[in-house]
């Protein structure tokens, strides 16, 4: 008998390694078990067959060198799933963040803090090597060479695993974010992780790099009308922002299902409505800033006196959200940008770039055609993210460190970092100040992580005019470094006065993305835990013009992709709201947020996925019917945003207009 489980001894190994690796991490990361627990199991046994398979065909000394290294390589890959999640609150898809990967070592100096912030976890995955040598040495622990016949039983048993997995996968439901539809059509890499394990997240995500994403189906049927609707108003154009498209043009042409599909989606939206603030800010000059890890708590009447009174005196937005995005900045750039939710496991603006899709309706492209001055400033490398080739397909004369901008040297004749936001704007301004009408877009970087004095120079440079708050040092570095954007502010908003130009100019300013490595910096500038799931992601966004009398307060719900449409809107451009997912918050849209884990905002009720409760917002209670019918919309929504993105279909518009 004993000869018997010697032989097994690598399959039985590899079982016990990958089912404590998995679980381990889910327990982790989720604090529980799920009812899914049983596909984790079932794939996680599969994988492990395999990988005794491969460590049991050679002597018994080899064996033990591949079966060491297989562990080591299996608990590093843990544990470095559990810092990238510390570090960004995503899981890493390995494969389709490679061409992104040599920008992680940008990030090595938060890697170790978050390193030592998840020491507990780390060990636990760990614990397995040490275990494995002791084992080994003290003979508990044997790799004999296994017969073949042997080996492919259980290679046989591995096929039944993934069998009864697929069987059960089959039978269950089809709806959205149900298992099926998760493993199936990669909703999101976060999901696939929670319902199937590490392992099985990263063999699709392999897959899919090499042979594409599965499709994703609209659900026609139902959709829900949250993100749509009109009211007539006697005295104001209350008619759809919506062009003349020939859809049926387009559908009777179309190459593939993914462009028919879009099209019956666009064409049966009713879209947004024109209102009371179209064209507003008609032929204005406008400056569009992507503020990096801004929060609502940087603003502050006495330490940041320009982005307050910017705040303040234009339109106030009472509950706006800057939801944590799959690739940091980049995506956070482009929901703000495009009006489309990112996609998961890729940088969308990157490939976007790289594939030279058309992107219309951009602000960059709308105000080049009507003969604008269109630049756009970064005072980091040019090309990070792949902006060399994204940002000026989106209509921009870019410029940044590397073929524009000259940044600051320390005394060891190094650039700063973070760089300096009032430099940007000190060098940038005569660009462009001059040549009205013109568009200028910026993406900062003085509010970028660490907040640590003594390795941020923008936290270092401003530290004194912070160093008398009560809070930690971390929280005072963050609020020193976003001083500087404060001072570009004041700078700008200086210029446009004393150059008579701010009474036709609109100032726009949204985050990225708030402080996601730092929540407790967040908790104790709001005085209290902030819920990590949807609350901490509120945020501030402004939009001023010098020719604002008074304030006008928005109590609408909304969220970065909405910036676009609203900004199309007060320029009364001729853009249809129809092809955006945002919506244009000014607008008789009833509200909506969604979060990257399918959490949301509507008027009736907050959803918070992670915990499957829904709270109230008005004095009725929300149906299950209710919930699945947004359940619907919003899987549209995202599905949607994708496969725009997949099928460049916006090419199809200009050649179906009249």
């Amino acid at each position: 008998m004993k000869d018997r489980i010697s032989a097994f001894m690598p399959f039985c190994y590899f079982m016990a390694l990958v089912l404590y690796l998995e679980l381990a991490f889910h327990v982790v990361m989720f604090h529980s078990l799920n009812k899914d627990i049983v596909y984790i199991v079932l794939f996680s046994l599969s994988i492990a067959l395999i990988l005794g398979f491969a460590c049991s065909r050679l002597n018994p000394g080899t064996n033990y060198i591949l079966s060491l290294s297989a562990t080591v390589l299996l608990c590093v890959f843990f544990c470095a799933q559990l810092v990238y999640h510390a570090v960004f609150q995503k899981f890493l898809a390995l494969f389709s963040m490679l061409g992104v990967a040599d920008q992680a070592f940008d990030f090595m100096e938060v890697i170790s803090k978050n390193v030592l912030g998840s020491l507990l976890g780390i060990l636990l995955l760990l614990a397995p090597i040490p275990l494995l040598i002791i084992g080994y040495r003290k003979r508990r622990l044997t790799f004999s060479k296994v017969r073949l016949r042997s080996g492919l039983a259980c290679l046989g048993a591995a096929c039944e695993c993934f069998l009864i997995a697929f069987l059960l996968l089959n039978m269950g439901s089809q709806a959205p974010y149900s298992p099926y539809d998760i493993y199936y059509h990669n909703v999101s890499t976060d999901m696939t992780v929670e319902h199937f394990g590490v392992l099985s997240m990263t063999r699709l995500d392999g897959i899919y790099a090499i042979a594409g994403k599965p499709e994703k189906t609209l659900q026609l049927a139902d959709m829900a009308s949250s993100g749509e609707a009109s009211v007539t108003k006697a005295s104001v154009d209350t008619s759809p922002n919506a062009l003349d498209i020939d859809f049926d043009a387009i559908l009777n042409a179309a190459p593939d299902d993914d462009v028919r599909q879009l099209t019956q989606y666009f064409k049966e939206r009713p879209g947004t409505s024109k209102n009371e603030y179209t064209g507003m800010f008609k032929g204005y000059n406008v400056i569009f800033i992507t503020a990096e890890g801004f929060s609502r708590f940087v603003i502050d009447e006495k330490r940041t006196p320009t982005l307050y009174r910017l705040k303040n005196e234009g339109f106030v937005f009472e509950h706006y959200y800057t939801p944590g995005w799959y690739a940091s900045t980049s995506d956070g750039e482009y929901a703000n940008l495009t009006g489309l939710l990112p996609t998961d496991g890729i940088v969308s603006m990157k490939v976007a770039g790289e594939h030279g899709n058309d992107m219309r309706f951009t602000l960059g492209q709308q105000l080049k055609r009507l003969g604008y001055t269109v630049n756009g400033y970064h005072n980091n490398s040019y090309t990070y993210y792949g902006r060399d080739l994204s940002h000026p397909n989106m209509g921009y004369d870019w410029h940044g460190t590397g073929n524009w901008f000259q940044p600051e040297k320390t005394d060891s004749g190094k650039d700063y970092w973070p760089q300096s936001d009032l430099q940007l704007m000190e060098q940038s301004i005569p660009d462009y100040m001059d040549s009205e009408p013109f568009h200028t877009y910026y993406m900062t970087v003085s509010g970028h992580m660490l907040y640590d004095v003594s390795g941020n120079q923008m936290a270092y440079r401003n530290y004194e005019a912070v160093a008398d708050l009560p809070y930690s040092e971390t929280t005072k570095g963050y609020l020193a470094c976003q001083l500087e954007l404060e001072k570009g502010m004041k700078l700008l908003v200086s210029e446009l006065e004393e150059r008579g130009i701010a009474d036709h100019t609109v100032i726009v300013l949204g985050a990225d993305h708030i402080p996601y490595n730092d929540k407790p910096v967040c908790d104790e500038l709001a005085g209290h835990e902030l819920e990590p799931s949807i609350e901490w992601y509120q945020n501030d966004l402004i939009i001023w013009s010098g020719s604002m009398e008074e304030p006008v307060k928005v109590d609408k719900y909304c969220y970065d992709v909405d910036i676009l449409p609203t900004i199309s809107n007060l320029l009364g451009l001729d853009y249809d709201s129809r092809l955006m997912i945002g919506q244009d918050i000014l607008s008789d849209a009833p509200s909506l947020v969604c979060f990257p884990d399918r959490s949301f905002i509507s008027d009736k009720c907050i959803y918070n996925a992670s915990t499957g409760s829904a709270t109230p917002l008005a004095d009725e209670s929300v149906s299950q019917e209710y919930l699945d019918s947004m359940s619907a919309d919003i899987y549209n929504r995202f599905t949607v945003s994708e496969k725009v993105l997949n099928t460049d279909y916006y090419k199809y518009i200009e050649e179906n207009l009249p």
